[in-house]
């Protein structure tokens, strides 16, 4: 341990954490974006650089090695994350995603055909586009065709859980930060998919029988929806490379072992010469302000919030997390982290279980992923998903999310129920 965590500096890195943690939890009352707490996390640097200067010059190789291996899993990271958004807004220029909630509307389904609709589609979505897309995308269909405030909220909820069980590929931020670390491959998180759909089903089924059932003979849905749903020109090929793009990627990680960030960068570069036939064939398309759409505000929280668990780990703090799977059974400590991911943000929860560097075979690798993804659904501030349907609809509040906590519980215990026989008891991955 270079620095001790309980020094002068460690203390001083540990406070700046819970500082800034203390804020993005805050950040819907405080109407602050979390990127800003998260930034100032990053201080935690000059702190450390500090202790060297004055204590341990001779500490300074071992500061910078610790930099230079963040700033590694860093670009794997946000160069995942930035390819995958341009992918994903080229497709929202071409309307593609309002087509598709203007088609569920257009086969009639009512309410609860409605519920159940725009929850499977998020589930099966969100591992391909992220949770916080996902949400946006049925999050915002939900607003527009419905003005009943109670339907509205369990609707919303049904999105936010469905998207985070896209852990099961790429959908969450645990999943991709496991991947890139070399912790699971990517059919060691296909293998989560029945431990994640188990859950939401269960979870889909409980909130449908005790909270959607009783507003039975009320009128759910408007009649109107001014929403455009016309897909425009070239939106469906689009859709189709974007498709053969990710796919690609997938399989060039897996058979070729071209690292997913990369893989997906080529699929983007497919998708872009794409756009320009589209272009050379008279369809306007302004592409490239598309790629400039990428929300830096949610790339910089994610490079504050590993910087910062990066200190953390530098001055020992994670060596107790590491302790904790020594002492107690793996299964526990994963789902401990689960519970606690739903408090303070899912990234920062990854983060320091990475960093700790517990020795966990293939199946508890599989459990961190799944419990850490979806345990971001017991608060609303836990999940990226979470914090859009707040910012969707201003009456969806911690309070309101909690109301849901049995039925959100079911998910979570359902899918660890899942991955048991799954894993324990037949030894499937």
């Amino acid at each position: 341990m270079v620095i001790e965590p309980f020094s002068l500096t460690g203390l001083l890195v540990l406070a700046i954490f819970l500082i800034g943690m203390t804020l993005i939890i805050f950040e819907a009352q405080l109407e602050m974006d979390k990127f800003k707490p998260a930034m100032f996390m990053m201080s935690g640097l000059v702190v450390i650089g500090v202790h060297y200067a004055f204590y341990d010059p001779s500490g300074f190789p071992r500061f910078l090695e610790a930099q230079n291996e963040t700033k590694e899993e860093l670009f794997g990271l946000i160069a995942f994350m930035a390819f995958m958004w341009m992918i994903v807004e080229l497709l929202n220029e071409r309307n593609v995603f309002n087509a598709l909630n203007g088609w569920l509307k257009a086969r009639g389904l009512g309410a609860r055909g409605m519920f159940w609709a725009t929850g499977a589609l998020s589930a099966m979505l969100a591992p391909f586009i992220n949770n916080f897309t996902t949400a946006m995308i049925f999050g915002k269909s939900i607003t527009h065709m419905s003005s009943h405030t109670r339907y509205r909220h369990i609707a919303l909820c049904n999105i936010v859980v469905a998207s985070n069980s896209g852990v099961w590929f790429l959908g969450t931020s645990t999943s991709l930060m496991v991947l890139l670390a070399g912790k699971i491959s990517l059919l060691g998180l296909l293998l989560l998919l029945p431990s994640a759909l188990i859950g939401w089903l269960l979870f889909a089924l409980v909130m449908h029988l005790f909270y959607l059932r009783p507003l039975k003979g009320e009128d759910l849905l408007d009649v109107s929806d001014t929403v455009d749903s016309a897909l425009k020109p070239g939106g469906a090929g689009i859709a189709l490379v974007g498709l053969l793009a990710v796919v690609g990627a997938v399989l060039c990680n897996v058979v070729l072992h071209v690292s997913i960030e990369f893989a997906i960068g080529i699929g983007l570069g497919f998708v872009a010469l794409y756009t320009w036939t589209l272009m050379r064939r008279g369809i306007e398309l302004p592409w490239q302000d598309q790629l400039q759409k990428v929300e830096w505000n949610a790339l910089l929280f994610f490079i504050g919030i590993i910087t910062s668990v990066a200190c953390l780990n530098h001055v020992g703090w994670l060596s107790y997390i590491s302790r904790l799977f020594e002492m107690f059974d793996p299964t526990t400590v994963n789902l401990l982290l689960g519970v606690i991911s739903g408090i303070m943000d899912n990234v920062p929860v990854e983060a320091a279980a990475l960093m700790s560097k517990p020795n966990l075979g293939a199946d508890q690798w599989a459990l961190n992923t799944l419990m850490v993804g979806i345990g971001g659904s017991l608060t609303v501030v836990g999940s990226a998903a979470g914090i859009m349907a707040m910012t969707l609809d201003r009456s969806y509040s911690f309070g309101v999310h909690l109301r849901f906590l049995p039925a959100i519980l079911v998910n979570f215990f359902g899918s660890l129920g899942a991955w048991y026989v799954q894993y324990q008891v037949f030894a499937l991955y």
